[in-house]
């Protein structure tokens, strides 16, 4: 299925769901690595719609891990409940769901009836994006590309963890990527495009995905040339996903 008829069959599933649920405010359709593959919002509300992307996947991803960690279970999904607005998240094989209720809408009609609904849009979506050339896996592309990484790591521009693999818990790892990031660019008063930290048999290459999201990569090599492989081979990727 090419990319416009996935995003099209998407529209069309979600403008019918909105259309059928008023209490529905807003609804993002985000890869597991937090970058947005379709949103959509009422009129009446205004979202940064990449930054809400990542930060999905961030809140997906740490409750995720904390759940595993406390009962050895996968999440069904992720309900934050606030004065004004109901976030209900819902994780699938292919994408991270998230809707935001208006709170009062859905207090008259029942919050079960609407997650259900909210499920069953997003199963079939993550089939259409599974079938689809709508699918990215950046830590796929990323292993592809640097196969002997040691340890792959995306945070948001918050420092929160949208997808790790490292040795090293996700709090940490994550605090230390954003930390050097940020430092980075403190340093320079500039845009940064690469941070590497290298010692005799090994380097730690940080990378600006996005304006959102944060790449940390470790790689057993610390020679020049080496190096500057790695960097280009990520820098093609980050081209191709922007």
């Amino acid at each position: 299925m090419a990319i416009d008829k996935g995003i099209e069959e998407i529209d069309r599933l979600v403008s019918q769901t909105f259309m059928n649920n008023s209490g529905i405010v807003a609804l993002i359709i985000a890869s597991h690595e937090g970058k947005k593959i379709y949103t959509k919002f009422r009129e009446t509300q205004r979202f940064n719609e990449h930054e809400l992307s990542a930060i999905t996947a961030s809140l997906i991803f740490i409750s995720r891990a904390m759940f595993r960690k406390t009962f050895g279970l996968e999440i069904a999904h992720t309900e934050v409940k606030g004065s004004k607005n109901i976030f209900f998240s819902v994780l699938t094989k292919k994408v991270t769901g998230s809707v935001i209720f208006d709170r009062k809408m859905v207090d008259l009609v029942g919050i079960a009836e609407q997650k259900q609904v909210i499920n069953d849009l997003f199963m079939k979506i993550s089939a259409i994006v599974e079938t689809s050339v709508i699918k990215e896996d950046l830590f796929v592309m990323i292993k592809r590309a640097i196969p002997n990484a040691l340890s792959i790591v995306i945070v948001n521009k918050e420092g929160l963890p949208i997808k790790v693999e490292s040795t090293i818990e996700e709090p940490k790892i994550s605090a230390f990527v954003f930390a050097l990031n940020s430092l980075s660019k403190t340093l320079l008063k500039d845009d940064v495009e690469h941070t590497v930290i290298s010692g005799e048999y090994g380097s730690y290459i940080i990378q600006q995905i996005d304006a959102e999201r944060i790449l940390g990569i470790a790689v057993p090599d610390s020679k020049d040339a080496k190096l500057n492989k790695y960097i280009a081979a990520l820098q093609d990727i980050m081209k191709n996903i922007v």
